[in-house]
């Protein structure tokens, strides 16, 4: 579950520095309160919760950056050019940030002392 008054200084940081939500990944209902953050962003089911930020970057190419919203922060960041196909990219990304969170979350447990 979110954080709500963490995802709002979370979306309050990457909108001051240009960037919009564009899409919201869940892996429960939103509450009243996140799907008002979420605004006009598409909200999607998922395994982890994350959110896709994106800004214009060069002519003919958007940033898109997939910020992990679990206990640790993560982003990955792909400049997509106009002609490319979006959807199989921010795929793509999904699949690396669930494998990057996957790797990390063992080593976390270590430290925490719980396994």
């Amino acid at each position: 579950m979110i954080d709500t008054s963490v995802f709002r200084d979370t979306l309050a940081l990457y909108e001051k520095h240009g960037w919009q939500l564009a899409r919201l990944l869940l892996t429960e209902e939103p509450s009243p309160e996140l799907s008002s953050l979420a605004g006009s962003a598409s909200v999607h089911s998922s395994a982890f919760d994350a959110a896709w930020f994106t800004r214009s970057s060069q002519p003919g190419t958007t940033t898109w950056e997939l910020r992990y919203l679990g206990p640790s922060p993560l982003a990955l960041v792909s400049v997509v050019g106009e002609d490319a196909d979006l959807e199989a990219e921010l795929e793509f990304q999904q699949e690396r940030l669930v494998e990057m969170v996957s790797r990390k979350m063992p080593s976390e447990e270590r430290k925490n002392g719980t396994s």
